[in-house]
């Protein structure tokens, strides 16, 4: 074998090694892309089921000392995000047609838009955070098996990986559950305002029987 060729190969391999991704990367790469697959519509479930809860960020605030904002506050300001729109609005978006009914369509459309921007921005801080706090525990996981002593400290006492790891998701966690609350206050006052939970929109693409009908005849016939 060449020269050439003998240098090549170990290059070759080390790339592919390099390469392999490990197992908890791998997990941490599947989880993710389930979640991504709710961005298209996220829920208040989807993003309450990642942000950190009442428990979580007190303990993360108590021993980091981050700021996470005032529950009520932050409920209150998504209450009165939607209710201050439909006071504003509604004499221009609520109508009356012509039986006397009221139609409030157009103010539950208008509604449903601004708290589907606050889900989804919640959604997207609450995915994130959980995507850095499965890192760091994957991280601390690994590092507490190694047998080896010399990294367990930082450069001059400082962080180490993992405690820079772990900071890091703690920094994203105020994030993910300040929008959290705040969405929640949207989607109540959308409640009580509309008379039913807020859903996102989801086009449904499928035609019904009876356009499927419908168009058949009138192609036939037109």
């Amino acid at each position: 074998m060449s020269d050439a060729a003998t240098t090549i190969a170990p290059k070759a391999q080390n790339r592919k090694a390099a390469n392999k991704a490990s197992p908890a990367a791998v997990r941490r790469f599947n989880e993710a892309r389930e979640r991504t697959k709710a961005i298209a519509a996220p829920t208040l479930a989807d993003v309450m089921r990642l942000a950190p809860n009442d428990d979580k960020i007190a303990a993360i605030v108590q021993h980091f000392g981050f700021e996470a904002g005032d529950y009520d506050e932050l409920m209150g300001a998504g209450l009165s995000m939607i209710r201050d729109q439909y006071t504003l609005l509604e004499d221009v978006l609520v109508v009356t047609d012509f039986r006397g009914e009221r139609n409030f369509k157009a103010m539950e459309m208008h509604l449903g838009r601004i708290v589907d921007g606050l889900i989804r921005s919640a959604y997207g801080a609450a995915n994130f955070y959980e995507n850095k706090r499965q890192i760091a525990r994957d991280e601390q996981n690994s590092f507490s098996n190694e047998s080896r002593d010399e990294d367990r400290q930082g450069i001059d006492g400082g962080e180490n990986r993992v405690d820079r790891a772990v900071r890091f998701a703690a920094q994203q966690a105020p994030k993910a559950y300040a929008l959290a609350v705040m969405a929640q206050g949207a989607c109540d006052a959308y409640r009580e305002l509309i008379g039913e939970d807020w859903k996102p929109y989801v086009k449904d693409n499928a035609r019904s029987l009876t356009e499927n009908v419908r168009a058949a005849q009138w192609g036939a016939v037109l």
